[in-house]
């Protein structure tokens, strides 16, 4: 879906700034000339990136022919097909684990353990409680470990840790499951992020964030079927939840053994490519997004100019309050709609239109990010086009409104995809990457706990309505900071260039931060 390039040219204007600039600005400064698709010169750029490519031939020698245009569109055919299906199954997985207590509600979890509502909502929040202590150590693992041998691993106990659910026969039994469910999957979403800024070019990271992302409309529009389909069929022992908790666990059980052995870890040790020749098409495909390869060592440098670092403050307050809004519409979306009068059966299935709404509404979002060339116009738009759905579904008393309105709601999860493919392109530093991600996952897991206890009292659910209004308008703000932050400091680094004020060349493959790369420019 993505508008592919992987030619370089000198700097522009400021009209022809964000993901352009970075993909044109490569392998140049102003005194030398431009060197070839797929040649490296490291008698210019003395980095351990690229002795160590160098090493494992990973680069093209003097009298090589340069790698062609058609060579880089093999490789990049080649990721999408393995590494594309394994990140979107993950995701819709996640998903539907995740927010099976939603479904598990409807089924009637509540009166057969008899827990009340109050506590309910603390099962909705005790996962994020998991997820935001286990946040700093998936940070670490990730950076030192083989990043989807240890996604598999988790994605495996998640799975074990999800069909325990049908065992609990009492309200602490669930609390544990929950826990330990949100530890284990915590791992999951840095990890793509990481794993998309290692193989895509920052163009490109726009469409496959959200193709990946999107999949959380369709696990939406999955689970309501599974949800009818296990309530319509003939009675047997289990109850009906223990039944879709046992459908789910074991599904994502056999599943986590594929990812563990088969999914790519990084464009320099993956066995996908075929020949030498295409490794180093990968290598060289990223090498224009300035953010360097993979480094295991921690770094405090670049770990004190994150924490310096206004964006990561904005970070922190768009994916919070984004996600108290997330925390209000995945644990009580089934309790919301049966509220407008529908039954179970038809809840589930009146529950599968968000879905849908949260996968239009991400295409939607690809196509004006490529038409604007920007981030944050789609963001914005998504925040105010859920704005307008919770008004209607606060002012109205007519159902058909309310559940339009509802649906409008899911335009809201673009905000996020934008976000992740944000931090993919636009920070440099693998210890630097590791910090704003672990923030991300701080502020993803406060406000998916906060979201439940916000929601109200059934069966309306008023003030949770009227806190995800509030949460849109202040993600929007959020967004629109993030962007001018961007744009300044383009212009300012514009007027450097300008001025002949460049710092000496750097590898783009090293590991160094975006402040370390003068002729790195930020998408917005």
């Amino acid at each position: 879906m993505a508008t592919e390039r992987s030619h370089s040219v000198s700097s522009s204007s400021a009209s022809h700034r964000q993901d352009d600039v970075l993909e044109k600005q490569a392998n140049e400064s102003k005194e030398e000339p431009q060197q070839a698709l797929g040649q490296v010169d490291l008698t210019d750029v003395d980095s351990d990136a690229e002795k160590k490519l160098k090493e494992a031939n990973l680069v093209l020698t003097p009298g090589q022919e340069p790698i062609t245009e058609q060579e880089f569109k093999q490789t990049l055919r080649r990721i999408d097909l393995i590494l594309m299906p394994f990140m979107c199954l993950s995701v819709l997985l996640q998903y539907l684990d995740k927010t099976s207590l939603n479904y598990a509600n409807l089924l009637n979890i509540r009166q057969d353990l008899d827990f009340t509502q109050r506590q309910y909502s603390w099962l909705g929040s005790i996962f994020y409680l998991g997820y935001l202590a286990a946040s700093p150590v998936h940070g670490y693992f990730l950076q030192k470990v083989n990043l989807t041998r240890y996604l598999g691993l988790m994605i495996l106990l998640w799975g074990i840790t999800l069909t325990l659910h049908a065992a609990a026969f009492d309200y602490a039994g669930l609390v544990a499951c929950r826990l330990f469910l949100g530890i284990f999957e915590a791992a999951l979403t840095p990890g793509f992020i990481l794993l998309t800024g290692r193989f895509y070019k920052s163009r490109e990271q726009i469409a496959r964030t959200n193709i990946w992302f999107s999949m959380n409309g369709f696990a939406q529009i999955l689970g309501g079927a599974i949800s009818y389909g296990v309530q319509v069929q003939k009675p047997s022992k289990l109850k009906v939840w223990q039944e879709l908790y046992i459908i789910l666990g074991v599904i994502t059980v056999v599943y986590s053994f594929a990812v563990f052995f088969g999914m790519p870890d990084s464009p320099e040790t993956t066995k996908i490519f075929k020949t030498d020749r295409m490794r180093m098409a990968a290598i060289e495909r990223i090498r224009t997004n300035k953010t360097g390869l993979h480094d295991k060592k921690w770094k405090w440098y670049q770990c004190r100019e994150a924490l310096l670092d206004v964006r990561l403050y904005l970070v922190f307050l768009l994916i919070i309050t984004t996600d108290i809004a997330n925390g209000i519409t995945s644990n009580f979306s089934s309790a919301i709609l049966k509220g407008l009068g529908f039954d179970s059966k038809k809840t589930a299935l009146v529950g599968m239109s968000t879905g849908v709404s949260e996968v239009v509404a991400i295409i939607l979002g690809i196509v004006i990010a490529y038409a604007t060339n920007t981030r944050f116009i789609p963001g914005v738009f998504s925040f105010m086009i859920a704005i307008v759905g919770g008004a209607l579904v606060l002012a109205s008393d007519e159902r058909v409104t309310q559940v339009a309105g509802y649906n409008l709601i899911f335009f809201f999860p673009i905000g996020s995809a934008l976000l992740y493919s944000w931090l993919s392109s636009a920070i440099g530093g693998t210890t630097k990457k590791i910090v704003f991600n672990v923030v991300l996952q701080f502020g993803y897991s406060a406000g998916n706990i906060i979201g439940p206890q916000a929601a109200g009292v059934a069966p309306h659910y008023r003030l949770g309505k009227a806190v995800m209004l509030a949460m849109f308008s202040i993600s929007a703000f959020a967004m629109c900071a993030i962007s001018l932050v961007h744009f300044v400091w383009n212009k300012q680094r514009d007027r450097a260039h300008e001025k002949g004020q460049d710092e000496p060349a750097l590898s783009e493959l090293a590991d160094h931060t975006d402040k370390e790369l003068r002729s790195f420019r930020y998408p917005y």
